[in-house]
């Protein structure tokens, strides 16, 4: 069976081979058994709605779906909605943030069936059971390059996962300063984490933008994570009309070179 993924936004982990597609088809578009039209931000629904119609003209099956739809998303394909080298161990959130979606789609730890890769995509991996996570180490002392991207839960980073991390040819690890009552965990586990690796590491992800939030709030926070060990990376709050203020504030607490001029 023939399949083409349509996304209706690229982003860095989609896939890049022949049958994915960020637009509508053209003349030259070969025809499809069947069309996934994938849509990852709320904010891109009436994209994909169209993209879908227009892809109706290249294929039978056309169907619309992706974390915009609230899906809770099935097994893992590698590959499939995610470039190669990208993975998900598991699905779901233990924890009920007011600000996530993430136990609303995906409901609670799901384990899913590892397959290698060198970028970890999951929602919370720390959260999943200690027979899953060595496994999961297994697989990655195989891999380089490793990126943590989906982010640890600081408050779940224990001497034992520093041990294991310690064993992988890490490129990167996130945490998240995403609320006042994560400040504490994300020192905390800075602290056990900067004893083995360099501050290039270890990426904090810092949201700014929020109800009340100011730049001059946000700066604090973001200098904080910097001094503490972190190299912060800037994340506002929701899609919503920011000034050009907040917009170029962000671009440069996104930019490792920037930020440790900054600091400087």
């Amino acid at each position: 069976m023939k399949i083409a993924r349509v996304f209706a936004k690229r982003t860095k982990m989609c896939p890049t081979d022949p049958n994915a597609y960020f637009d509508v088809p053209d003349l030259f578009t070969p025809k499809y058994d069947e069309v996934y039209v994938s849509v990852t931000f709320t904010w891109d629904l009436k994209r994909g709605w169209q993209l879908a119609d227009e892809w109706r003209k290249k294929a039978v099956i056309v169907k619309l779906g992706g974390p915009a739809f609230d899906d809770s998303g099935d097994d893992f394909i590698p590959g499939l909605f995610l470039k190669t080298g990208v993975i998900i161990t598991s699905r779901g959130c233990p924890n009920k943030c007011s600000f996530c979606f993430v136990p609303k789609r995906e409901g609670k730890i799901r384990e899913l069936p590892i397959v290698a890769g060198n970028i970890i995509q999951d929602n919370n991996l720390l959260a999943c059971s200690k027979g899953h996570l060595r496994k999961v180490f297994a697989m990655l002392k195989k891999q380089k390059q490793i990126d943590f991207s989906g982010g640890f839960e600081s408050s779940r980073i224990t001497d034992e996962i520093v041990e294991q991390l310690r064993g992988l040819k890490i490129y990167q690890m996130w945490l998240a300063y995403d609320m006042p009552g994560a400040k504490k965990y994300v020192l905390r586990a800075t602290e056990r984490l900067k004893k083995y690796f360099p501050r290039d590491k270890i990426r904090c992800y810092v949201l700014i933008g929020y109800q009340n939030d100011t730049i001059k709030k946000a700066i604090e926070r973001l200098r904080w994570a910097f001094n503490i060990g972190t190299l912060p990376f800037a994340m506002l709050y929701q899609p919503k009309e920011y000034t050009k203020d907040w917009k170029q504030f962000q671009r440069q607490w996104t930019r490792p070179a920037i930020i440790k001029t900054i600091m400087k």
